[in-house]
């Protein structure tokens, strides 16, 4: 019961600060006012929210209804417009229950690296979706953790990534059916190169990562971030294949030492060979220390009772902010290599680099 108020305690939060940023226009992110820290990089960045409909394509959670997801588009305000294509795209998928705007440090520090990031609300999945219009739409289901629930929800995170993608390309090639592309600013569609795509997701949102790397070669690399790798309440289909596309993984402690994960998933996927994979674990940190919660929940506030197991909602005791940076170099290392090209020596020996990370194997 504790762990569920707090759960609802930081969504509610989220959808607050939601519901008053996705009515803003879009603008620098120096301009916004808002509570938010700046990103780690002196980049202004811009933020644009947007409904996007599937018209070819029912809500699996309200039959009858087009698919509908609002997305928040991050991105360098001083980007090149004109065609360019320099700007590489990422997709974030946020955890089971858990809205998109539970996540904006990562997305900001991302945009603030020269990324445009789109972050994806699962429809009737989270707790509350908060849409451009101000509506909020809460969740729909009633027995979220039956296996059933669990592999609904995990296609059609899968499905609503795919139509992001769809929808990148859409508008790279100038095609806007819906009007969407008047409200992002000028010059963006253009700026966006749909030929480097990459993902990353936290909890269900990195599972559903791993499996957007089986099922789409558009995107070319991908971050799970503390997700369990599975599929409903069997190992997921990454375990024991290679999708061919680089795959970075970043855990908590305690799911990085779970006797359980080892047995489930962790141990068919180390003897599965693949083409370039890593995984690393933060000490002394938990599954919310990939939330928002890192950076806003002051270090002297202890975790809730019973939240010490790999899945709780943990933020541990490691130094939080000294987390967020980790885990956000990692991440944007990851896309810098794989989408950009650069070196990025961090992502091969990240734990004589950062005093938290030790590799999982």
């Amino acid at each position: 019961m504790k762990a569920t108020r707090t759960l609802r305690g930081l969504v509610a939060g989220a959808v607050v600060f939601g519901a008053v940023a996705s009515v803003q226009p879009a603008m620098s992110r120096a301009d916004t006012g808002t509570v938010l820290r700046f990103p780690a990089s002196d980049s202004n960045i811009g933020v644009s929210t947007l409904e996007l409909v599937d018209h070819d394509r029912d809500d699996p959670w309200t039959p009858g209804r087009a698919r509908s997801i609002p997305v928040t588009v991050t991105y360098p305000a001083g980007f090149a417009a004109g065609g360019t294509r320099s700007l590489p795209v990422v997709l974030f998928s946020p955890g089971f229950y858990v809205p998109r705007t539970l996540y904006t440090v990562a997305a900001e520090d991302l945009a603030s690296r020269g990324y445009v990031v789109i972050s994806m609300d699962h429809t009737g999945e989270a707790l509350a979706t908060v849409f451009p219009d101000g509506r909020v739409v809460t969740a729909q289901i009633t027995d979220p953790y039956s296996a059933d629930t669990q592999k609904k929800a995990l296609d059609t995170r899968v499905e609503d990534a795919r139509f992001v993608i769809d929808t990148v390309e859409s508008l790279s090639r100038g095609d806007d059916p819906d009007g969407i592309g008047r409200l992002l600013p000028d010059g963006l569609p253009g700026a966006v190169d749909p030929d480097r795509i990459g993902m990353f997701g936290h909890s269900i949102g990195g599972a559903t990562t791993t499996q957007v790397l089986l099922d789409d070669p558009r995107v070319d690399a991908g971050v799970n971030v503390d997700g369990a790798l599975l599929y409903a309440n069997t190992a997921s289909p990454i375990v024991s294949q290679d999708p061919g596309t680089p795959l970075l993984s970043v855990l908590n402690s305690r799911h990085a030492a779970s006797p359980e994960g080892r047995e489930r998933f962790w141990g068919q996927y180390f003897a599965t060979p693949r083409s370039w994979s890593k995984v690393y674990a933060l000490l002394d940190t938990g599954h919310f220390s990939f939330t928002d919660a890192e950076h806003y929940v002051p270090q002297a506030i202890p975790d809730p009772p019973g939240m010490d197991v790999p899945a709780g909602f943990s933020l541990g005791t490691a130094p939080r902010q000294e987390v967020v940076d980790t885990t956000n170099d990692l991440v944007a290392g990851m896309f810098d290599r794989f989408l950009k090209g650069d070196p990025a020596p961090e992502l091969d020996d990240a734990a004589s680099r950062y005093p938290l990370v030790f590799e999982v194997r």
